[in-house]
């Protein structure tokens, strides 16, 4: 770490708190402090302040991640029907300590105060990460995981197990974050420092915390569902609602920058619930898994050219046009376009190809390779934005010197 200036050094720091708080407040007054909740969190967290357990109209469920309800259920004990004020609080402080952690990640690897400013900054003004703190959604908390397990790994080398236990904890919130928890212990393996013996503890204590954070979500869904569910039972939606002859022709076969919604989508959704009513959760589960498995043995052609175009959202530096207006899609592309770059020339970088900076890159592998299967929007990228805005940080257009 280079020698800098401590009084400097914490009002960079102050000064990316701060424009993360602010950039969260402006998203939220343009919903008018109105969080939207689509997702059925809140009354999830309700539920388990009331002592019922993470229950949805009636039944026990773990359609839903558990980690962002139950941090919620205190919240909305106190708050009652009006948990605007405690959302508010909570999704600020995710949002500050978000840009704050991306700032010390970006040090801790090497960054100059300038540099881990850019990288806070980055994360604390991203349109796409700021507007999701207006949503009961897991994107804000997320995000505050990954950006603490990348702090965490690059703060000392004894850290493997404290990366893990937030790994843990971020598959717990978000489940599509898991595979890049498993790239972090497979990078550990290969690429941390130390001889094949000292690598294999790491990579076991990572892997090993990982699932002891994941063990008693596992136990409880074998109480209550009859199986040991280690992420949640929505996968195989998720799964179906991107890859479905509905979908298909709609959207891939469809004119470009379709966004699917309205009749048709309804219509498939209803149909799903007619032909899996009555399902245990994790029968269901697997049952819209197996058949959109199916449809991509049918159709391996038409479900590869799906997979780019998953790939080509989740990456897009411009929202789509059926959802957002021209404003908001070319104030986005100003933001992202640039960016993009500066993560290209980061990523060039030797930081990001040893331990603990090639955690970053496994995070961001991670989240892509699901998002190419799975259902996708431009959201779906908001949790490992923390990452990009340290690579980012990093960028030169100087040519990296080979180790060799």
């Amino acid at each position: 770490m280079s020698r800098d200036n401590p009084r400097t050094s914490s009002l960079l720091l102050g000064a990316v708190v701060v424009a993360a708080v602010l950039a969260r407040l402006a998203a939220m007054a343009a919903g008018g402090f109105r969080f939207e909740d689509p997702d059925n969190y809140l009354p999830l967290a309700r539920s388990l302040a009331s002592g019922e357990g993470l229950e949805l109209r009636g039944r026990l469920t773990a359609y839903r991640p558990p980690l962002y309800p139950l941090l919620l259920a205190p919240l909305v004990a106190a708050s009652g029907d009006r948990p605007a004020a405690g959302l508010a609080a909570f999704h600020l402080l995710l949002g500050a300590g978000t840009a704050a952690l991306a700032w010390l990640a970006a040090r801790r690897l090497g960054a100059s105060p300038l540099r881990a400013t850019a990288a806070g900054l980055i994360a604390a003004l991203d349109p796409v990460l700021a507007w999701q703190a207006r949503s009961v959604m897991t994107e804000t908390l997320a995000a505050f995981l990954l950006a603490s397990a990348l702090a965490m790994a690059a703060g000392s080398r004894a850290s493997a197990v404290g990366s893990g236990l937030l790994l843990g904890l971020a598959s717990l919130c978000r489940p599509s974050l898991l595979p890049g928890a498993g790239l972090a212990a497979l990078a550990a393996l290969m690429a941390s420092p130390g001889g094949r013996r000292e690598r294999a503890q790491r990579a076991a204590a990572l892997a090993a915390a990982v699932l002891l954070v994941m063990f008693p979500w596992a136990v409880r869904n074998r109480v209550v569902l009859g199986e040991f569910v280690w992420t949640t039972t929505h996968g195989g939606y998720t799964l179906a609602l991107a890859n479905n002859p509905v979908y298909y022709r709609e959207v891939l076969d469809g004119p470009p920058g379709v966004v699917w919604h309205g009749a048709d989508q309804q219509a498939w959704w209803e149909d799903v619930n007619r032909r899996t009513a009555g399902m245990p959760e994790p029968v269901a589960d697997r049952f819209l898994r197996d058949e959109a498995l199916d449809l991509a043995r049918q159709r391996p052609g038409t479900f590869a050219r799906a997979c780019l175009a998953r790939l080509a959202t989740f990456w897009s530096p411009m929202p789509a046009a059926g959802v957002y207006g021209p404003r908001a899609r070319w104030l986005t592309f100003a933001w992202t376009a640039p960016l993009w770059i500066a993560f290209g020339l980061g990523l060039r970088g030797q930081v990001f190809r040893r331990w603990p900076g090639v955690l970053a890159v496994c995070f961001i592998l991670g989240l892509t390779a699901v998002h190419a299967f799975y259902w996708t929007d431009l959201r779906m990228r908001s949790p490992i934005v923390p990452a990009i805005a340290v690579v980012a940080a990093f960028a030169t257009l100087r040519r990296p010197r080979s180790d060799g």
